[in-house]
């Protein structure tokens, strides 16, 4: 068991006894990446306030566009459910 595995494993409070199959190691290593990406978006998204000045917002939108499109590359649907008002063709 390498490092990243056991990375997952403390993540997702899986057993770290018998190995896991490739298929389960690749669905939580997506989900993993992808909540990654989200907390990015939370903390940008977590110091915008009403004070926020327009360059400090378009910053967070640059951000959230980012993200989306990384997690475009991970899995295409859950992309555009979690961010419906980003058109990433402006």
């Amino acid at each position: 068991m390498n490092d990243f595995e056991k990375t997952i494993r403390t993540y997702f409070n899986l057993s770290m006894k018998g190995p896991l199959c490739n298929k389960c190691l690749t669905k939580h290593t997506i989900k993993y990446e992808i909540d990654a990406l989200l907390k990015m978006n939370a903390t940008t998204q977590a110091n915008l306030g009403t004070d926020s000045s327009p360059e400090e917002r378009e910053e967070a939108l640059s951000v959230a566009r980012y993200i989306k499109a990384a997690i475009i590359k991970i899995a295409p649907a859950k992309a555009e459910s979690m961010f419906p008002e980003i058109n990433l063709l402006e």
